[in-house]
């Protein structure tokens, strides 16, 4: 069914991510039985499930009020429940920001975050954290109706004096007038739990309405957006690009473009307005509009495309496959299809992936090559069975062989924990340029900075002074780094072990880097904007500073965290294949002293090394088959499943 391709990519990409989730956890189940000492590799494994567990296909929606992005919501989630899920009707339906998404569990529930909130400068990241600042319902998602008045909530304003709109940061041009009061949301943010299959399968909806919302909201276009895998931007397909579409694709999406590298597409949604005139042709109209639409927005007309997401959801309810084809959904899901492979090409390339798969290759190496060794000896002891002073010699002399390779590994371990010491001790200097006190001393100078010039050019000039301090900063970290990583080739070099790159191995800081210049040149030109401009000391100015100097407060805690894990990890694939050699030899040579003992008493017995080899070959036999899964095939489409037949991913417990 052509208009099932969404759900069948995100199906195969969950099936994906499912069957990885589960080689990691047979192979760590393998190592428990077959490698007790083997915490570092466990942990190793354990944090790619965790990037599996908590991955998910972000998809935010901007656009003005009226372009139908409500509707869009429910096309896309009405293979499941058949029909509108969200209230749609004309005017403002969604007020609030709102997050769609399932929690892997069967409850459905609502959570909304006052509009009075506004009045602080806590971010909405902090608010999540707080579940007693929510208001919740609970919701029965099997019921349409119950379902609708739930949702519905989020749609509720309130009428306020035009003072306390502007102290909650709000526009009084966007809002709508009742007499002395101006109309504001009732709520800040919406958090809707549904399990639903796209849903739980890790599709994630964002819904920002209007230029008001994302103005008076810098987190949105700080944070949430840019961590977004698909922007879809809606207009309207009769009227193409309006100013306050323009002024919102300038301050918020041209940014995240060019500076954030968000792939973002255009939507003309309401195409079927253009099928009433009969004396013009519909699809030339399209088509010159996708055309004008790209050439002002400097986008590829492949990434404009027009829609009706409410036809779409007409035909979806009737079953009507020529109307979901008139209503061009399926091409937008296509463009969607491709940005979640986009996404699923990026996951297959990180760095905690493909050290866990690599472990499970050079594990899978060694184990083959001390199997070898152990078929090698057994059959010159088989050769030589006959004669008891000769196997008596030969197994001294295997002894002698295997405690000198048991010797040198295990002074090559000592070694590699002297090395992870050395590592570890780099800590302090390496994060020292990105501290917490480095930070707040740029914080600070930038409020000083402000207190003392409270003006549209000293906004400029403190931006522009904070985020250079954050530049400077990162360059100076630049070089710990590359300290760091000139210690580590020695390292490797010192191991003499010829087949591990340490390059693979380096700490690169270039992908933070690139998302604090971006979130540089987001600020300077969101600073721009009007609300910010015309506004003087107000909630809304020190929210935007303080948004600001939360988001990069956010990636240096990434980048912090991310630093300690390459410094736990670095060593990791010396020590496993190191300890691992050991371990294996290790056994080995207790088989042969057993050996040697039962030939002393007996003319022969190779039983005992005879079982050392077929247990080595049953655990090669059990990696090898762990190595073979590879992702699974797209399968035959099956009919849509309902809520409670997906098992959604889990998150991963925590390794103690």
């Amino acid at each position: 069914m052509e208009d099932a391709i969404l759900r069948q990519h995100i199906a195969d990409y969950d099936r994906w991510k499912k069957a990885l989730d589960h080689q990691f956890a047979s192979f760590n189940t393998w190592l428990r039985e077959h490698f007790p000492n083997s915490a570092g590799a466990r942990q190793v494994v354990q944090q790619a499930r965790a990037l599996l567990a908590e991955d998910q296909f972000t998809l935010a929606l901007v656009g003005e009020f009226s372009r139908g992005k409500t509707e869009l919501i429910n096309a896309l989630l009405s293979d499941t429940y058949g029909k509108r899920l969200l209230p749609s009707k004309p005017g403002r339906t969604t007020m609030c920001p709102t997050e769609i998404f399932s929690d892997g569990g069967e409850r459905a529930s609502l959570r909304l975050l006052p509009i009075e909130t506004l009045a602080t400068n806590t971010s909405l990241e902090s608010f999540r954290r707080i579940p007693q600042k929510w208001v919740t319902h609970e919701f029965d998602a099997d019921d349409p109706d119950a379902t609708r008045e739930a949702l519905a909530k989020v749609a509720a304003s309130k009428s306020v004096t035009p003072e306390e709109a502007a102290r909650y940061g709000f526009d009084r041009r966007h809002l709508d007038s009742k007499g002395k009061l101006v109309e504001i949301p009732a709520w800040r943010y919406a958090l809707i739990c549904l399990p639903h299959p796209l849903l739980a399968q890790g599709l994630r909806i964002i819904d920002t309405p209007g230029l008001n919302a994302l103005g008076n909201e810098p987190e949105l276009t700080l944070s949430t957006l840019p961590s977004a895998q698909a922007v879809a931007f809606l207009l309207a397909a009769d009227a193409g690009v309006s100013g306050t579409d323009l002024n919102m694709w300038e301050t918020h999406l041209v940014p995240l473009r060019e500076h954030r590298d968000t792939t973002v597409m255009a939507l003309l949604n309401k195409v079927d307005v253009l099928w009433d005139d009969p004396d013009e042709d519909a699809e030339m109209l399209l088509r010159r509009m996708r055309a004008q639409v790209a050439k002002l927005l400097a986008l590829p007309q492949e990434s404009v495309v027009g829609v009706s997401a409410k036809k779409a959801l007409l035909a979806r309810s009737q079953g009507d496959q020529e109307l979901l084809q008139a209503s061009r959904f399926p091409e937008f899901e296509s463009l969607l299809v491709q940005r979640l492979m986009e996404h699923r090409q990026k996951m297959a390339e990180n760095r905690s992936l493909h050290q866990a798969l690599t472990l499970m290759a050079d594990t899978r190496d060694l184990l083959k090559r001390r199997l070898n060794s152990g078929r090698a000896a057994l059959g010159q002891l088989q050769r030589n069975s006959a004669a008891n002073g000769d196997q008596l010699a030969e197994l001294a002399q295997l002894q002698q062989t295997v405690r000198e390779q048991h010797k040198v590994c295990h002074q090559e371990l000592l070694t590699l924990k002297s090395s992870q010491r050395m590592l570890s001790r780099q800590r302090a200097s390496l994060l020292a340029p990105i501290s917490s006190q480095q930070l707040q001393s740029l914080i600070d100078d930038t409020s000083r900075a402000l207190h003392q010039r409270w003006t549209p050019l000293g906004l400029a000039k403190a931006i522009d002074g904070f985020m250079e301090g954050v530049d400077h900063q990162l360059s100076n970290l630049e070089r710990e780094v590359a300290q760091v990583n000139r210690l580590l080739d020695a390292i490797f070099e010192r191991a003499n072990l010829g087949e591990k790159e340490a390059r693979e191995q380096h700490f690169s800081i270039h992908k933070f880097r690139i998302a604090l210049r971006g979130l540089h040149r987001q600020a300077a030109q969101l600073r721009r904007s009007p609300q910010l401009l015309l506004a003087r000391r107000n909630r809304l100015t020190e929210r935007f500073i303080a948004t600001l100097a939360s988001e990069v407060g956010r990636l240096y805690s990434q980048l912090i965290s991310t630093a300690d894990g390459w410094l736990d990890q670095a060593l990791e694939p010396l020590k496993q294949h190191v300890q691992y050699q050991k371990h294996l030899l290790n056994r080995h040579l207790i088989k042969l002293t057993e050996l040697k003992q039962k030939t002393r008493n007996k003319r022969s017995d190779l039983r005992t090394l005879e079982e050392e080899v077929l247990r080595n070959e049953s655990a090669l036999a059990a990696l090898e088959e762990l190595l073979r899964q590879s992702s699974a095939a797209p399968q035959p489409l099956a009919p849509a499943p309902k809520p409670h037949n997906v098992t959604p991913l889990k998150k991963v417990p925590a390794v103690h």
